[in-house]
């Protein structure tokens, strides 16, 4: 079964909701977000502490934020493969063709911001739509296809380029990557959309409540306020250095839409289901390979997206080492957040927190002047210990 669905409480309408039963009202897919939430905070306290209070600077964290976005995005994409099965190691190559491509049309040869981003965008999309051929329509495994795009992508990146690096983007572009929208907007933003989300999940509690399905809206409603309401206000101390950056923007409206359409659409409910069980899914009428297939188109979608991203921040397309390791830091950052990686369950929120954790490493260890394998080491041993915490939980899960 997935975790798909709304935090269901266990506690009959006549027990107390006591601390002990609130606990084991959690779903798995709960107790994991929070204590990875938690997991999160200690990192932070600990180089807080050991940065002489640096780290939790606005603009430090602002920093941090810019740091874990390009991740961020790779992540999203990388969840809703990793759900059904499958998995992409070409992102970062992908990446990179896409960079060269923008980088050519708006720097090389001068012409529209908006013909080279939708000229990136159409590259990516191609390149998904063409790893989804081979994985559905000739059964050759995503591993294997992504591998080699990994390797090819890469290599005509390098050959149309010769293998130099392409500067002097628009300013339109450069600034979308390293502007932010004003403070007072920010906050604005901040508060609304957090009522927007709290009114929402108040009237599906709600919902629930009067179907049966919910013991205590008023509990199942303080579980989700009091997590939004501590991140609104550690957000607006964030917001108030400078506001917040564009390229995050687009992280969340990313993550939005991609939550939108795993967790309250058709098609993501098919993704899952292939995930769980692939034979119980084509047995229920599922086209396996069509949804495969547009997984993957989404997939490139994403290159398109994360590949503008990342070379309007560096200013250029280097071909080389643009997006380099972006799909293991991706499929971490996934991992790490609860994504299984035998299929049917994945978050995005999980994912973009497992993204922060380790660039909350990343920069916690730079600031203190650790060596770079030190710090390869650190997200080495976070990735192990996440998938070693994850395996016993669904062992225990399936003795209980």
């Amino acid at each position: 079964m997935s975790d798909q669905g709304l935090a269901v409480s266990k506690t009959k309408p006549d027990e107390p909701a006591t601390p002990a039963r609130w606990l084991a009202s959690l779903p798995l897919s709960s107790l994991r977000e929070s204590m990875l939430l938690l997991i999160l905070v200690a990192i932070w306290l600990f180089f807080y502490f050991a940065t002489g209070g640096i780290f939790l600077t606005p603009r430090n964290l602002v920093l941090l934020a810019l740091q874990t976005s390009i991740v961020s995005l790779a992540a999203i994409s990388a969840v809703m493969l990793i759900v059904t099965r499958n998995f992409d190691l070409s992102v970062g190559s992908a990446v990179a063709l896409v960079g060269v491509v923008l980088a050519m049309i708006a720097g090389q040869y001068g012409y529209s911001p908006l013909l080279a981003v939708a000229a990136g965008l159409a590259a990516g999309i191609l390149m998904g739509a063409w790893q989804g051929f081979w994985v559905t329509r000739i059964g050759v495994s995503s591993f294997i296809v992504t591998l080699a795009g990994m390797l090819y992508f890469r290599g005509f990146s390098m050959i149309v380029t010769n293998g130099a690096t392409i500067a002097s983007l628009p300013r339109p572009l450069t600034r979308f990557a390293t502007a932010f929208l004003p403070v007072v907007p920010s906050i604005i933003l901040v508060i609304v959309t957090a009522l927007v989300f709290l009114i929402a999940r108040w009237l599906e509690i709600r919902r629930a409540y009067r179907l049966g399905v919910v013991a205590h809206p008023q509990s199942v409603f303080a579980r989700t306020a009091v997590p939004v309401a501590i991140a609104v206000l550690a957000t607006l101390f964030v917001v108030s250095w400078q506001g917040i950056p564009y390229l995050v923007l687009l992280v969340a409206v990313c993550a939005l839409a991609a939550e939108l359409v795993m967790r309250r659409t058709r098609y993501g409910a098919q993704l899952y289901a292939i995930g769980g069980n692939p034979e119980a899914a084509r047995l229920a009428g599922i086209d396996i390979k069509k949804v495969i297939f547009w997984n993957f188109v989404i997939a490139g979608l994403a290159y398109g997206i994360t590949g503008i991203a990342l070379t309007a921040r560096v200013g250029g397309a280097v071909a080389g080492s643009a997006g380099l390791f972006l799909e293991l830091d991706a499929i971490a950052a996934a991992i790490i957040g609860g994504t299984a990686l035998s299929g049917g369950r994945g978050r995005i929120l999980g994912a973009l927190v497992g993204a922060l954790l380790m660039g909350s490493l990343n920069n916690g260890m730079s600031l203190m002047n650790v060596a770079p394998f030190f710090q390869d080491t650190a997200r080495g041993i976070v990735l192990l210990l996440a998938v070693a915490l994850d395996h016993l939980s669904r062992s225990r899960s399936r003795l209980s």
